[in-house]
């Protein structure tokens, strides 16, 4: 156990003081985006929810309505999102000639989506749509904040450019870097580990905001704490995955993976557990304690939201479990 906490297995052991500072910069700049990720995330999902409310009532006229006011809000959100895999793409192969051209492409991406959200909203004002820059809904301050954040996150997508093109020349003080992204099926490896964040972020927000939502009394105890419980497991396995695996050394991630994968099903399958016999015991659990976390999450009677959470780390842990296993039987041959 004690050889898993060894700062000699992890490739920052081998950093001077100037990648330690990077490496340090870095993680806490993806930690920031991730946050705002999960947060700009659910205030998508709410003008969502009630888009597809109207379609679903026979408001057509009402979801269009819905969908140009809020299409800044759905904007912000890539926009951040996209800052995070540009931070994420820089933190891991910048040895990569093929990486360098991402990031450039990903800033590139970020200045774009602020400047269209900034330029939309300005629109929306001169034909009217907006009859002020500060409505007041469905924030204090909508649509200005938006606005200001916007022009943040075109500030930041300059400024990497600018690093990236001022300083390319002396960035290989950063390297040794993470583990290599795989090279087969780049392109599905790419969208899997996107989606895993999306739905980490999600989970990530949901339990913050179930602390202080969630009804833990009138009976829903259990599925309460298993509803907080499956928000919790998502982006702990991320960060784990993130911050430990991905620094370890080669070596190392062989050695560890089979048991990591251990650990991490036995986690899932006893959490997976508790969630559907806490729901089996307080079938209205989902209706009367999720509603008021996200009502979309809760509205259908499967709550496809919620399970997608509870079976994503589950589906990581398996993988890991799987892979853990051919590695060591590659190691024995």
């Amino acid at each position: 156990m004690k050889d898993f906490f060894n700062k000699d297995n992890l490739l920052l052991s081998s950093f001077d003081k100037k990648q330690k500072l990077v490496s340090l910069i870095t993680s806490i700049l993806i930690i920031v985006f991730f946050i705002l990720s999960a947060f700009t995330f659910i205030n998508f999902l709410f003008p969502f929810a009630d888009i597809v409310g109207s379609i679903v009532s026979g408001s057509a006229d009402m979801a269009v309505r819905d969908l140009g006011r809020s299409l800044p809000i759905f904007l912000t959100f890539f926009m951040t999102f996209w800052a995070l895999l540009l931070v994420h793409t820089y933190y891991r192969n910048y040895d990569d000639e093929k990486r360098k051209k991402s990031c450039f492409r990903k800033a590139i991406v970020v200045i774009a989506l602020g400047g269209v959200n900034i330029l939309y909203i300005l629109i929306m004002r001169f034909a009217g749509r907006f009859l002020s820059l500060v409505e007041g809904a469905p924030s204090a301050i909508y649509p200005l904040d938006v606005m200001l954040y916007s022009l943040l996150f075109v500030c930041i997508g300059v400024c990497a450019i600018l690093y990236l093109k001022k300083f390319e020349a002396k960035l290989n003080f950063v390297l040794p870097s993470r583990a290599p992204t795989v090279k087969k099926a780049r392109g599905l490896y790419g969208v899997g580990m996107s989606l895993w964040a999306v739905v980490s972020a999600f989970a990530f927000a949901e339990f913050f905001l179930g602390l202080f939502i969630i009804d833990f009394q009138h009976g829903y105890q259990a599925f309460s704490i298993a509803l907080l419980l499956i928000y919790f497991t998502a982006p702990v396995y991320l960060m784990v995955w993130e911050f430990y695996f991905n620094e370890l050394k080669e070596e190392k991630r062989n050695q560890f993976l089979l048991p990591l994968g251990i650990v991490a099903l036995a986690i899932s399958v006893v959490v997976t557990a508790f969630y559907f016999v806490a729901l089996g015991l307080n079938l209205d659990g989902p209706a009367n304690v999720g509603f008021g976390v996200l009502p979309i999450a809760f509205t259908a009677s499967v709550n496809i939201a919620t399970l997608v959470v509870v079976f994503t780390p589950l589906g990581v842990a398996i993988t890991a479990f799987i892979k853990g296993l051919l590695a060591k039987k590659k190691q024995a041959k």
